[in-house]
């Protein structure tokens, strides 16, 4: 039974051998296996989005630096 690491060095392989507009097929469908997955635990998808938005925001400020405080 393969392990989680020859799982992910798997698709690391075969992703280095796909050309870059079917790469960004693999990323739609990873996004999509995400959202079903929330569905079915029932998390809410829309309001993640939103989160996960505000705080790149604040992730992607260069005004700020953390470790100069």
């Amino acid at each position: 039974m393969a392990t989680l690491t020859n799982h992910k060095e798997l698709i690391v392989k075969d992703l280095e051998e796909l050309p870059p507009e079917l790469i960004q097929e693999v990323i739609d469908f990873i996004e999509f296996l995400k959202v079903r997955r929330m569905k079915k635990t029932g998390v809410d998808y829309e309001s993640l989005l939103l989160q996960q938005e505000s705080l790149s925001r604040i992730w992607k400020a260069e005004s700020e630096d953390l470790y100069e405080l």
